[in-house]
This record gives structure tokens, sequence and C-alpha cells, in this order.
């Protein structure tokens, strides 16, 4: 079973909560951090049905994107996790994470754990992450976590680049 909540040295990964919604919606309205989404930036409303979409996909799939907390202080930092809603060429490891965290590798150390359990308790043999070209931040991190540039596709309206991770041998 994919585990519902997650710690890592610094964070929880955990099932988003109505107490989120502020945080979130300050988060997918954030204009640097919309110009490497498709959809740009969110309104409110639009983070809301963002987030209980998200929800809907644990229910349905069994597993899915967590949201990020510093464990410190309980802040609410970000999201990460695995995604494959329908139209998705394969499952995908995302992560975004506040801009005033960036820098601290919250990214990198969030994202190895869903990595790492698509392997184990799914069973994957290989993730992809879909970044906008630009994205050098996201680029380092899929980079870190052992992800190869394996091209670029037309998705969405937009041009993604495609980084692949291979399920590591026994």
């Amino acid at each position: 079973m994919f585990p519902r909540e997650v710690e890592t040295e610094r964070l929880l990964l955990r099932q988003f909560r109505q107490s989120d919604l502020d945080a979130y919606a300050d988060l997918l309205g954030d204009a640097e951090i919309a110009r490497y989404f498709p959809d740009g930036t969110l309104t409110r409303d639009q983070a809301w049905r963002h987030m209980s979409m998200l929800t809907g996909h644990w229910a349905l799939l069994g597993y899915g994107r967590w949201a990020v907390e510093l464990k410190r202080t309980g802040e609410f930092i970000g999201r990460v996790g695995l995604w494959y809603p329908e139209g998705w060429p394969e499952i995908e490891l995302g992560w975004v994470i506040a801009r005033p965290h960036w820098g601290n590798g919250y990214a990198g150390e969030a994202a190895a754990p869903g990595l790492r359990l698509g392997f184990e308790v799914l069973g994957l043999s290989h993730v992809l992450s879909l970044i906008l070209p630009g994205n050098q931040r996201s680029i380092r991190v899929a980079e870190k976590l052992g992800g190869l540039f394996e091209g670029q596709i037309s998705f969405q309206g937009s041009d993604a680049l495609i980084y692949g991770y291979q399920k590591p041998p026994p």
C-alpha cells in the first residue's frame, strides 16, 4: 500500500487539508512559479478545485501528490509526488515548492521518497518528469534524482522536456 504520509529529515509529506488552501492558493497564484506551468496562475477558487482533484487522485488510484510541510514549523511549502491523470503519457513525478523556500534542497528531499515508493510499492520500472524548457531549477532536481533527458513532447499546448527515471537494478 502506498503511504499517505511520509517523513524525511526535514519534511512531512501528507494529505492535503482544507487548512492548506490559503498557502496553496498563494503557491499557485505566484506568477514566477506559474510561468513553468501550462495553466499559468490560478485563482483561489481554481486552487481549491486543484487541491480537490489531487485528493480525488488518491481516492481513485491509491497514490498521488502530497502536501509538503516543514516539520519544524508545520508550514505548508508545496506539493510533491506521483501523478497519472487521464491523458497523461505516463506516471509523472512532480514537485513545486513555494518561492521563499527555494534553494534549500526541499524539492529533491521531498521527491525522492515518491520516486522510490513508485518503484518499490507500485512496481514501476520507469517514471517521468515533464518540465517546461527554461525551468533550470526543476531540471537540476530531476538530474539529482537520477533523471535523464529523454526528449521533448508537445503536451497540453506547451513543449515539455521529458526526464526519465529507471528502476534501479536489484
